[in-house]
């Protein structure tokens, strides 16, 4: 039940209005009950349609849910409660190893690297209040999207095998992020791909791809601003 109750908070705090945001938070919470941990057609349509509703929290699709400001940057409501409401049905333990912390150093140099060696960032330090109230904002977002993409994309594909499962769940991160332009798309992917490999070489963490997902992005704000 953890979707009602923060919708409540939400809508206690003027962050939600309306009968849609706790509408979606029920059905939310009962698609997740549902499809956790069961087998057969009913389960994998419950999950399925758990990851279209967390998808559409996510792009802001469903009406009612406002958005936080927070320093530099503000909370998607909507998108926060639903993973923190997938991360709460769907638990993941930590689990971190020595192919992790090489995966995540490459990726914490290369892409941000690589962004500014095109000319797509700029040196631009931020300071350390807006660095740490970004920080703190972007973490919901980040569960929901390594949420999102290891539960209802990763995981699925590895039936195809590493290769593909890592390979298609980065595709579709970047294209996810189409809407910010065909250099950052690229970025994304790069990006992804390394959450996704974090993710199998820790075993299924989906925290050690969280941790990841954030520590690029904290170094993007930290090195090149907003």
């Amino acid at each position: 039940m953890t979707a009602p109750v923060l919708c409540a908070v939400a809508h206690a705090g003027g962050l939600a209005h309306g009968p849609w945001p706790m509408a979606t938070a029920v059905l939310l919470a009962a698609l997740l009950h549902a499809g956790r941990g069961r087998r057969g057609w009913p389960a994998a349509v419950a999950f399925g349609a758990a990851g279209a509703l967390l998808l559409a929290l996510g792009l802001s699709m469903v009406p009612g849910y406002g958005r936080l400001p927070w320093g530099i940057v503000s909370i998607n409501v909507g998108k926060a409660i639903g993973g923190l409401a997938a991360a709460a049905m769907l638990p993941s333990a930590w689990h971190w190893n020595r192919r992790c912390t090489a995966i995540a150093a490459l990726c914490l140099i290369a892409v941000p690297a690589l962004g500014w060696a095109i000319g797509y960032l700029q040196w631009a330090p931020a300071a350390l209040p807006a660095l740490a109230s970004f920080a703190v904002a972007n973490a919901f977002g980040t569960v929901a999207e390594e949420w999102f993409f290891r539960r209802w994309v990763q995981d699925p594909l590895q039936r195809f095998g590493a290769v593909a499962a890592v390979a298609g769940t980065a595709v579709l991160f970047g294209l996810a992020h189409a809407a910010m332009g065909p250099v950052f798309m690229l970025l994304a992917t790069l990006a992804g791909s390394a959450y996704a490999a974090v993710y199998r070489a820790s075993g299924g963490s989906v925290w050690a791809a969280v941790a990841l997902h954030l520590a690029l992005n904290v170094t993007r704000v930290a090195l090149f601003g907003g």
